[in-house]
């Protein structure tokens, strides 16, 4: 009976007094654009928006008797995609449910369990509204599987991955995980390349030495079927590579998918078919990103695309030497407080202020241009999955563990895809 009441009181704990504050804090906290964009109550899974395009053409000059203009409404374009389910599971071991036997006991134990489930979903879902919704979070080039069930892996990339993380491990031309790469945990990873020269290069039998990051991966069973000769590959086309457990092609449409040219269609509106759905691209020279290259940019999102460019998202290198060269052309640098903590670097564009702010899943040498008047999120509010007068604890099979499941229901839309903007080279 100890253990039910106990349950009970975990229960309404998380309730009234942890899930109010998450809700909020995840509106806020992951990135800083999100304090700024439209919040949409998500009332269906299949979410439609209406994107205007270009001016309305009913304007035309005349003379006295001639004909008036002929009416022309504004063009729209359908845009429609689904909503996507979010998840994060909080356990609550059998033995400090049985043995919490006071106030301060019972708080402890469910203070440290929500700090790591909220910064695992602070971590995932701010990672994903940059992502292009394939949920691939890096090419695999090569592994080595250890008897023991470690298995080592290089990387293109370390910028979406953290340790303790549970993935998936694709090989090459896989569409669903290796048989022996499902619910693997980051064990560690290195920061710093080496250099190392993959089994297979491609789809061509000479490899070639290139810069790549050593991760470790744990819980792979003693005879995985996971070898070099499968994971090698590691191109954008056919390679091996990891996302987040469950989660391939079925993460929010981030940003990431108006930048990469790899996506083919946006909401399900063809790009090559309708090229103002392409975002405007400008190049920076060797010294890197300058405040004419973003006014140039600017202007032409502006001019030509209908767009009130009012963020500027920056990776680590962009953001470090944007403030070089302010520093070293002594040029007047005011910043101000965003909601969430944030801190931004204000940028004059005509009679409006533009936040410069770093964000750590942009590419590390690219600034990302967005208009946050365009953007929604449609969403509800996270909630315990319960089951009916069950509660929202459930003993998981064969382990002495109750689980509590929070889910959500989410999509981001960006309205004028082509009005954002891409500056490359920023860092020289």
């Amino acid at each position: 009976m100890a253990d039910v009441q106990n349950l009970k009181t975990f229960e309404k704990v998380l309730k009234e007094n942890y899930l109010p504050v998450w809700n909020n804090m995840l509106n806020i906290e992951p990135t800083p654009f999100l304090a700024k964009i439209k919040k949409k109550t998500l009332k269906s899974n299949k979410i439609v928006a209406a994107a205007d395009i270009g001016l309305a053409g009913g304007f035309g000059f005349g003379e006295e008797g001639m004909n008036t203009p002929q009416a022309g409404r504004v063009r729209f374009e359908r845009f429609e995609t689904t909503a996507k389910d979010m998840y994060v599971d909080i356990g609550i071991s059998a033995k400090a449910v049985r043995l919490t036997g006071s106030a301060g006991a019972m708080a402890d134990a469910l203070d440290t369990e929500i700090k790591g489930a909220y910064a695992a979903a602070k971590w995932n879902v701010g990672r994903s509204y940059f992502g292009n919704g394939s949920g691939v979070l890096c090419k695999v080039r090569d592994a080595t599987t250890y008897s023991n069930g470690v298995i080592t892996a290089y990387v293109n990339d370390v910028k979406m991955l953290k340790e303790g993380l549970t993935v998936d491990l694709y090989v090459k031309g896989g569409t669903t995980p290796d048989s022996n790469g499902t619910a693997l945990r980051i064990k560690s990873i290195e920061h710093t390349t080496t250099t190392f020269t993959p089994a297979v290069k491609g789809d061509s039998a000479t490899a070639e030495a290139e810069k790549v990051y050593k991760i470790t991966l744990d819980g792979a069973s003693a005879n995985t079927s996971i070898t070099k000769a499968t994971i090698s590959s590691g191109t954008e086309t056919g390679g091996g590579f990891i996302t987040v457990q469950n989660s391939y092609n079925r993460e929010i449409t981030g940003l990431g998918a108006i930048f990469d040219d790899n996506i083919t269609k946006i909401y399900g509106v063809d790009k090559a078919s309708n090229p103002y759905l392409y975002p405007t691209v400008i190049g920076c020279d060797t010294g890197g990103v300058t405040n004419q290259d973003i006014t140039r940019g600017l202007r032409f999102a502006q001019r030509e695309k209908n767009s009130d460019v009012d963020m500027l998202l920056c990776g680590d290198d962009a953001f470090d030497r944007y403030v070089e060269y302010l520093e070293e052309n002594k040029l007047r640098v005011e910043g101000r407080e965003l909601e969430g903590g944030f801190k931004s670097i204000k940028f004059i564009f005509g009679n409006k202020e533009v936040d410069v702010v770093n964000e750590q899943f942009v590419p590390d040498g690219e600034m990302w241009g967005i208009d946050t008047s365009a953007l929604e999120l449609h969403t509800q509010e996270w909630n315990f999955c319960e089951l009916q007068g069950g509660g929202i604890f459930n003993l998981k099979e064969n382990r002495s563990e109750y689980r509590a499941l929070l889910a959500n229901y989410g999509e981001l839309i960006c309205k004028n895809p082509g009005g954002c903007v891409r500056f490359y080279n920023c860092a020289g």
